[in-house]
């Protein structure tokens, strides 16, 4: 009996180890990191994201929202395209990509200037089958005004 017990056990571990990877065609975004901390406005920001998509039409858009309040009341999100992958559609992608921002993307300073010295954003991606990544926050991180 214990025998049978054992070759059971190790029978279902050998099956679970062997359980091909399964990333499907969802497309997967997560942070890695930001070019600076903290931000000058007028210099911009690079925002490096790690990306998978298990069939490789990943290059559509990446789209993204800027938070700088605590509670906001509308989240407009910005669309930009992908960067070229050289993916090959059917084919598992995984790659570093970049999100560059410029001092315009940043609210500029007037009269009147409201603060708005920190910042995270709402990230996700589309890829070619309009498959949506889940969207993911990033760290805040503080924003400096000239």
């Amino acid at each position: 009996m214990k025998k049978m017990l054992f070759l059971s056990l190790f029978a279902l571990t050998a099956i679970t180890a062997c359980k091909k990877d399964s990333l499907g065609t969802k497309p997967v975004i997560t942070f890695k990191s930001y070019s600076s901390v903290p931000i000058s406005s007028s210099y911009g920001l690079d925002i490096t994201f790690e990306v998978k998509d298990g069939d490789g039409d990943i290059e559509n858009s990446f789209n993204f929202a800027a938070i700088y309040d605590t509670q906001p009341t509308d989240t407009a999100f910005e669309s930009r395209p992908m960067p070229e992958l050289d993916a090959h559609k059917g084919t598992k992608l995984t790659a570093e990509v970049v999100l560059h921002l410029v001092g315009t993307d940043f609210p500029q300073t007037g009269a009147n200037p409201i603060p708005k010295d920190s910042v995270h954003y709402l990230v996700y991606i589309v890829d070619d089958a309009n498959n949506h990544s889940d969207t993911i926050v990033t760290p805040k991180v503080e924003v400096q005004y000239q």
